[in-house]
């Protein structure tokens, strides 16, 4: 499923790749020296990992409405069993990307409350979500190989900002501060970088193909085309 969703969105994520990095550097020294229009940024793609992590969690705890089983939804409760051990520890972003936005708010003295359009594509990617659980697998490997792959790009460019964009000037050349405050979004925990957890994730996905039907399959396909869209339209948005 996942060389589906990669072949059916090749354009779309060139496009969105092309958006990002061409509007990341003017966040960033010279540019900008705080991050305050990072955050604005930040806080709008985290309200896409914030919907679909939080309807996960719901799966996980058993609190979906097909967690329950009913012979009359016996296959939709497969699916909902599989999901709840599908994504392995320390993948979850939705706690970090908390912490770094209350960071920046700190450090910038703003606030960053949501726009409509931020709003409304998050009430949709739950919406979604909630009615068809399996395409959570849309969202999760979007969004997740997003930081294994360009997020790591990403990361190198907002280390290199330095401490006085993060921190502030006053705080930089103090010896104990936190590590990579406001984007620890971008780091996984342990001696592998993430690696680790992105193997066990894909391991894990491949267990898909015997469970998803072909019209979960399509519906999968489509929701990743569509969450594609919606962010190119999130960055016209921020402009």
């Amino acid at each position: 499923i996942s060389a589906e969703i990669n072949a059916a969105t090749r354009k779309q994520h060139a496009r969105l790749n092309d958006l990002i990095t061409a509007r990341l550097p003017l966040a960033l020294p010279p540019h900008s020296s705080n991050p305050a229009v990072l955050g604005r940024g930040l806080e709008a793609f985290a309200q896409i990992f914030i919907a679909f992590e939080e309807v996960w969690q719901d799966i996980e705890d058993g609190q979906h409405s097909l967690s329950k089983y009913d012979p009359d939804k016996a296959h939709g409760y497969d699916v909902c069993s599989y999901l709840a051990f599908l994504r392995p520890i320390g993948l979850a972003r939705r706690e970090r990307l908390m912490r770094d936005l209350n960071h920046i708010k700190a450090r910038t003295h703003i606030e960053f409350p949501p726009s409509k359009y931020d709003e409304a594509l998050a009430k949709r990617v739950r919406d979604r979500v909630s009615r068809e659980p399996h395409t959570l697998i849309a969202y999760a490997w979007v969004m997740y190989m997003a930081i294994f792959s360009g997020g790591r790009w990403v990361r190198e460019q907002l280390g290199n900002a330095g401490p006085s964009f993060w921190i502030g000037p006053e705080q930089s050349d103090k010896a104990e501060r936190p590590s990579a405050p406001g984007y620890t979004f971008l780091f996984f925990d342990g001696d592998q970088d993430g690696e680790d957890i992105k193997l066990q994730f894909k391991d894990r996905l491949q267990e898909a193909e015997t469970i998803l039907s072909i019209e979960e399959r399509q519906a999968i396909v489509s929701a990743s085309q569509t969450l594609f869209d919606e962010c190119i339209c999130l960055v016209k948005d921020l402009d």
